[in-house]
């Protein structure tokens, strides 16, 4: 069984605003490790659940924030930045997996109870596809379709879990904190959370529901981009018959 892990460090158990997950500023090094060793966690969990191979991901920013010598030996890191290619958060999901895992991920842009939410970018307001709001989960997942590639795991804040389950089904999920605001939670402790995604894991490889997430075309793709200033939005509308397109704009729009 091989596996690819998808990691995004937004929705780790120790992070709730932008400073703690930016280069340079406190705490940044103490949630890199966290954010690694939350990855470890569902690393053993696939490894338990009887994975093969498991690659890694790091779908953060510049794609460094993972800290290779704290991470699993029996891991592949998928390392380097590929930024034209719209499949950069899940790079090598068209190699071929047996299922794809999201760890660390956050609720879309506007979503009340989430801790930092957004999509892509922070100055994407909306990002829609046929009509449907989608956040950064449901475009990667939609990429991991095209490829028949089940979505059956997810970990983040209480608000992404529950979008994963609305787009996904009953797909199991670990909450690691629940919001209280954009910029605040209740938190697990950090070891309770790397506890629980293995756990979670193993049980969702094993037993849980999985999604190959597909949307029919042709496609609408529409994005809302607040400009600086007091600009209004730069709103962008795109129709095609190819997913692959739709996509790819979005990415190169972000």
């Amino acid at each position: 069984m091989r596996i690819l892990i998808g990691a995004d460090i937004e929705g780790i158990a120790t992070v709730c605003d932008w400073d703690s997950i930016t280069p340079g500023k406190q705490d940044y090094e103490r949630n890199r490790v966290q954010y690694t060793r939350e990855v470890n966690a569902a690393v053993e969990g696939a490894f338990n659940a009887g994975a093969t191979e498991v690659c890694v991901r790091d779908g953060h920013g510049i794609n460094n924030a993972l800290i290779p010598d704290l991470l699993d030996k029996r891991a592949l890191h998928i390392k380097g930045r590929c930024s034209e290619d719209y499949r950069a958060m899940i790079l090598t999901i068209e190699t071929g997996y047996d299922a794809v895992l999201f760890v660390g991920y956050h609720a879309k842009a506007g979503t009340p109870d989430g801790v930092l939410p957004h999509t892509m970018a922070k100055f994407v307001d909306e990002f829609t596809l046929n009509g449907l709001s989608l956040p950064e989960m449901g475009y990667n997942a939609l990429v991991a379709g095209m490829y028949n590639t089940p979505i059956v795991y997810l970990s983040g804040d209480r608000a992404a879990c529950r979008q994963a389950k609305e787009l996904f089904g009953d797909i199991v999920t670990t909450s690691v904190k629940e919001g209280l605001s954009q910029n605040s939670a209740i938190c697990l402790h950090p070891e309770v959370a790397c506890e629980k995604i293995s756990k979670d894991v193993e049980e969702a490889l094993t037993r849980g529901h999985r999604c190959i997430y597909r949307m029919e075309g042709p496609y609408t793709m529409y994005c809302s981009l607040r400009r600086r200033y007091e600009a209004p939005n730069m709103e962008k509308t795109f129709h095609t018959s190819s997913l692959e397109e739709a996509l790819q704009l979005f990415w190169t729009l972000t």
